[in-house]
C-alpha cells in the first residue's frame, strides 16, 4: 500500500536530483515522479536506504544521457506526429474541407488587386503562428516558473519540447521572408503578373494546412508536456 511522503522527505528527493544539474523540465518531472512513486511503496524507516539505491542508478551521468536522448527523439517525434496528422487530411471528409476551404480561397483572390493585398493573402496565416508562439511562450514560461519554485532553484530549465516546437513556427515565417523578397520580381514578371493572386491562394492554402496541421500536434502534446 502506498503511503504519503512527507514534506522533508520530498524536499530531499528534490534536492537530490536538483544535484544533478538538469536543464531539461521534462526529464526533471520524469525523474521526480519515478522517485516518488518508487519511494511511496517503502515506510519511513526504508526511505534513505531506497533514495540511496535510486542515486546509484539515476546518476548524473546517466541522467545526462537520458536528457540528451529525450532532446534528440523529441525533434523526430514532432516531425513524425506533423505527419501523421497531415496524412489524415488525405481521407475525403477533410479533402471535401480542403477542396472547399480552396475554392472559397480562390474565389476571394478574384477581389484582389495589387502587391499589397497579394501579401497580406500569403502571410495571414503567419499572424496565427505569431499569436500562437506568444501563447505557447507565456504558458510555458509560467510552467516552467512553478517548477523552479517548488525545486527552490533558480538554475536554467526550459522545456525540452518548447524549442523544436518554436522552431516549426519559425518555418513558415522564414519562407515569409524569402517570399517578400522576391515579391518585387515574382509579382512584376510578365509570366506571372496575371498568375499572381492564384500563386498567393496556394501559398495561403498551404500555410494554412501547415498552421492547422501544428496546432493538431499542440493540442495532442500539450496533454502530458509542458508547452
Amino acid at each position: 500500500m502506498t503511503r504519503q511522503l512527507t514534506n522533508i522527505e520530498t524536499k530531499e528527493i528534490r534536492n537530490a536530483i536538483m544535484q544533478k544539474e538538469l536543464s531539461s523540465a521534462e526529464i526533471l518531472m520524469e525523474i521526480y515522479d519515478h522517485y516518488v512513486s518508487h519511494l511511496q511503496e517503502f515506510t519511513e524507516e526504508e526511505f534513505d536506504n531506497q533514495l540511496f539505491e535510486l542515486e546509484q542508478k539515476f546518476t548524473y551521468p546517466y541522467c545526462h544521457a537520458l536528457q540528451a536522448k529525450f532532446n534528440l527523439e523529441i525533434r523526430k517525434e514532432l516531425s513524425s506526429l506533423q505527419w501523421q496528422v497531415l496524412k489524415r487530411y488525405f481521407c475525403f471528409s477533410k479533402i471535401l474541407y480542403v477542396v472547399i476551404f480552396s475554392f472559397i480561397a480562390f474565389q476571394m483572390s478574384r477581389f484582389v488587386t495589387d502587391q499589397k493585398e497579394i501579401a497580406i493573402l500569403m502571410l495571414s496565416p503567419l499572424l496565427i503562428l505569431a499569436s500562437a508562439h506568444i501563447f505557447f511562450l507565456i504558458k510555458s514560461y509560467f510552467r516552467i516558473k512553478g517548477i523552479k519554485r517548488d525545486f527552490e532553484t533558480k538554475r536554467p530549465l526550459q522545456s525540452s519540447l518548447f524549442y523544436p516546437f518554436s522552431e516549426k513556427l519559425y518555418l513558415p515565417v522564414m519562407m515569409a521572408y524569402g517570399l517578400m523578397w522576391s515579391a518585387d520580381y515574382l509579382f512584376n514578371s510578365k509570366a506571372t503578373v496575371n498568375l499572381a493572386p492564384s500563386i498567393a491562394v496556394v501559398i495561403f492554402v498551404i500555410l494554412s494546412i501547415y498552421v492547422l496541421t501544428l496546432f493538431e500536434v499542440w493540442q495532442l502534446k500539450t496533454k502530458t508536456t509542458l508547452i
